[in-house]
């Protein structure tokens, strides 16, 4: 089924908020508004006292399949993601074996398409193996992913870097770099030439670059001056380094408060375009023996709600284009508003405060410093193209098989 009538919900995306009923037909938004009747056959949800936005797409997350299945791997992914409001994800290509030819590139896809919760754009590895020596073979991958990243490192011979942003250029694929020399005691610095180099290379080349994670002030710096001059960048920045402080080890790693301040502003004012979560499961063996990353997707949401929205720093407005319309836009899809001929894509969320436990997570992983913090905003219902992926704790083909067991028939 790919109908579905969301009735008398608090509705709020990047440019509008209103009460009302959503009509969902075929998979697409077909109508907005008051009182719209339900056509015969259609399920209805009731949104009474909820809040519905466009569900969010994380342009960068990493699900460790191939080859990392204690980890997480592509089921497992999936349900955390639509467990988080996302229906979109952007997996990273440092998978064993490394996502640098069409053979791994058509294995995600496929596996993803035949699990059926949530979209999966494929990134490929810019070099072999991630090495940082050969190309990988650029056009073989193209017709397969979006972009090209050798993510978790930089691409630090210049050369091959240049020769990358000529071949994205000419295949009209996007370079997704991950701006850190290694070997830096000064890592903010290690971020920063980095990011200056990849933007010239990109302005040189012609090629459309999309940065990882920016978390330095300079380099936002240096974003603002590239915009000026209508080099074609994008940038994301993760909930992490605009909510969390401390030692928990992430790379780059987490930043001051004036840091956070300086990046939420950069965001405000659309130097940085969106947010992505770095979703990066690890075990508790490697997460112990000091393997960085957070498994983020499903508390991106009520993490920025809590510390973001709530206090008043971001409107919901604001959070919905970060997390939904400006990455739709970069992955160029018509998702990411409530309103006719988009996809059917929703997240609908609870204002109701809860404690982030051990059973909370759907994901293989629950390596995060946020465990035992109480959190606003905890999903309720995610839709994906009409369909209820998950819905109250149950999660589509895990818990129910067909969301006519769970919702009323209008």
């Amino acid at each position: 089924m790919k109908d579905l009538l969301i009735q008398g919900v608090r509705m709020v995306d990047a440019d509008q908020e209103l009460v009302g009923d959503i009509l969902i037909r075929g998979g697409i938004i077909r109508a907005v508004g008051e009182r719209i009747p339900a056509p015969r056959g259609v399920p209805v949800l009731p949104g009474k006292g909820k809040t519905a936005l466009p569900a969010f797409l994380d342009l960068h997350a990493h699900f460790r399949d191939p080859g990392f299945p204690e980890k997480e791997d592509l089921l497992t992914g999936a349900r955390a993601a639509v467990h988080g409001g996302f229906t979109v994800v952007s997996l990273m290509p440092n998978t064993e074996p490394v996502c640098d030819s069409p053979e791994i590139a058509r294995y995600i896809s496929a596996k993803a398409r035949e699990i059926g919760l949530v979209e999966v754009y494929p990134v490929g590895a810019i070099t072999v193996g991630l090495q940082g020596k050969e190309l990988s073979p650029l056009e073989d991958l193209a017709p397969f992913v979006w972009a090209f990243s050798d993510d978790g490192k930089g691409v630090e011979d210049h050369e091959l870097m240049w020769q990358a942003c000529r071949k994205a250029a000419t295949l009209g694929r996007v370079l997704f770099p991950h701006c850190q020399f290694s070997g830096m005691s000064d890592q903010a610095l290690a971020q920063e030439l980095m990011v200056a180099r990849d933007l010239w290379l990109a302005r040189r080349a012609g090629c459309r670059l999309h940065l990882a994670h920016l978390s330095t002030p300079g380099a936002v710096k240096l974003v603002t001056l590239a915009k000026a001059e209508r080099v074609p960048v994008t940038c994301e920045v993760t909930p992490h380094h605009l909510c969390l402080e401390g030692d928990y080890p992430v790379n780059p790693p987490l930043v001051a408060r004036e840091t956070r301040v300086a990046l939420l502003e950069a965001l405000k004012v659309g130097v940085i375009d969106a947010i992505a979560t770095d979703h990066a499961p690890h075990t508790p063996e490697d997460k112990a023996a000091g393997a960085p990353g957070i498994s983020g997707i499903e508390l991106c949401f009520p993490v920025l709600y809590t510390e973001l929205v709530r206090p008043g720093a971001l409107s919901l407005a604001e959070l919905s284009r970060y997390l939904s319309l400006a990455p739709a836009q970069i992955l160029g899809l018509r998702k990411g508003r409530l309103r006719a001929g988009y996809d059917g894509d929703l997240v609908v969320f609870c204002e109701e405060e809860f404690t982030v436990s051990e059973d909370f997570f759907c994901s293989k992983s629950r390596n995060t410093p946020l465990l035992g913090k109480r959190l606003w905003g905890e999903v309720w219902a995610t839709i994906h193209r009409g369909e209820v992926a998950y819905l109250a704790g149950a999660i589509k083909g895990r818990d129910f098989h067909d969301h006519r067991q769970v919702i009323p028939s209008g």
